[in-house]
């Protein structure tokens, strides 16, 4: 499932409108306005992003989206990529080389790009329509050639950029860390929950996700509030699921009605657990969100 997931985000044509959902999609969406999740999508409790989890950009505010004309290269994040006329592999080096000196800005860049000719050797979704699959090989075609010079040594250094910049305290980098996987490879969680590179990213992403989160990022307390849902990356904790959700919609300005939560974490939760959870979240969304 995972690897399903990462190439929706990576397809461009049909598949980036799966990635303009994204932002607001992977937040716990509990409006009983909330349209139901593509026909596609199979949900599937213990998958770290699945298409399940995901709303449809119904949902999506204005400024989640990314404006950018067809026929552009998009990263693996789905933001647009302008090479400027050059290939891959020279615009990549270009910002590498001023990336190794600690421009950020140009380490981002050489990210975006290496990120996208990562994504064009991802395994395809297995529901694409006909039309939208033979489409998206056009677009795997164009991306292959446009990245043909790439070298491995640039799709690994990505990850470095990555880390350094999610270091540095960039909310995007932070949130790519995460979309990206251990070691920004397509990774069967539950297959390797033993290995320690997975145990690392695992911790890595959280603490990451959790910083963006402190900064009112809505998609980042949402990813939170999935991963709690989920199991995979942390324990399976509910009651933290109900408290990213709260603060992750307060973040969005469309709160949650206490019976929302009700309908979708009463079940789970005793009263005193419901209460309790129900106070945390509104106190993470002031602390983090303090001019919502």
């Amino acid at each position: 499932m995972q690897t399903r997931t990462l190439a929706i985000l990576l397809a461009a044509g049909a598949g980036l409108a799966a990635v303009l959902a994204l932002r607001p999609g992977a937040e716990p969406e509990l409006s009983a306005a909330t349209p139901a999740p593509a026909a596609h999508s199979t949900p599937a409790r213990g998958s770290w992003m699945d298409p399940g989890m995901l709303a449809t950009s119904a949902s999506a505010s204005k400024e989640d989206f990314v404006a950018a004309p067809p026929k552009v290269f998009y990263g693996r994040n789905g933001r647009p990529v302008d090479f400027g006329g050059q290939d891959a592999a020279t615009y990549i080096s270009e910002r590498a080389a001023r990336a190794r000196t600690g421009d950020l800005k140009a380490a981002y860049e050489a990210y975006q790009a290496a990120s996208g000719c990562a994504a064009a050797d991802d395994p395809l979704p297995d529901f694409f329509s006909e039309d939208e699959l033979k489409e998206t090989r056009r677009e795997r075609e164009r991306m292959h050639k446009l990245c043909a010079n790439v070298s491995p040594a640039q799709l690994q250094e990505r990850m470095r950029f990555l880390g350094q910049l999610a270091d540095a305290g960039q909310r995007e980098a932070m949130i790519d860390f995460y979309m990206e996987g251990p070691g920004g490879k397509p990774v069967d969680l539950g297959a390797r929950a033993d290995d320690p590179e997975v145990q690392q990213w695992k911790q890595q992403a959280v603490a990451y996700l959790r910083q963006a989160g402190a900064q009112c990022d809505q998609f980042a307390l949402g990813l939170l509030s999935n991963a709690y849902d989920a199991g995979q990356i942390v324990a399976r904790d509910p009651a933290a699921s109900m408290t990213y959700a709260i603060a992750s919609n307060m973040a969005r300005h469309h709160p949650l009605s206490e019976q929302q939560l009700r309908e979708r974490f009463g079940e789970e939760l005793a009263p005193g657990a419901f209460d309790a959870a129900l106070q945390a979240g509104t106190r993470l969304a002031a602390a983090a969100c303090p001019r919502s």
